[in-house]
């Protein structure tokens, strides 16, 4: 879990604690969109965004693609959209979610 790089934009501050619960460590924190998007065109790589959004908590099979400067490859980032607090359900998805990536990672879930 420790590889594991989530973006946070807005203040999500319980999906914040679930992750560090989970033993992400690695999460940085934009103040909007504009800001991320700037980090995103400079080449930094996230493995999950996550998007403060009242009105969009729940939705799901979002992705961000962008290109890898190491391979060229596509690589599509889970982007999640949360109210604060989130509710129940969006922080077992959210768990669920950063399992998965740590599985694909090749570490433990």
């Amino acid at each position: 879990m420790e590889r594991i790089k989530v973006a946070v934009c807005g203040a999500l501050d319980t999906a914040c604690d679930v992750l560090r619960e989970e033993g992400v460590s690695h999460i940085d924190s934009y103040s909007d969109a504009l800001d991320l998007a700037f980090r995103l065109k400079q080449g930094e790589k996230y493995h999950l965004i996550l998007i403060h959004a009242p009105f969009g908590e729940g939705l799901i099979e979002t992705e961000y693609p962008y290109r890898t400067q190491i391979q060229g490859d596509w690589v599509k980032v889970p982007v999640r959209m949360l109210n604060e607090p989130a509710c129940h359900s969006a922080l077992v998805e959210l768990k669920s979610t950063v399992r998965s990536i740590a599985k694909e990672m090749g570490g433990t879930a």
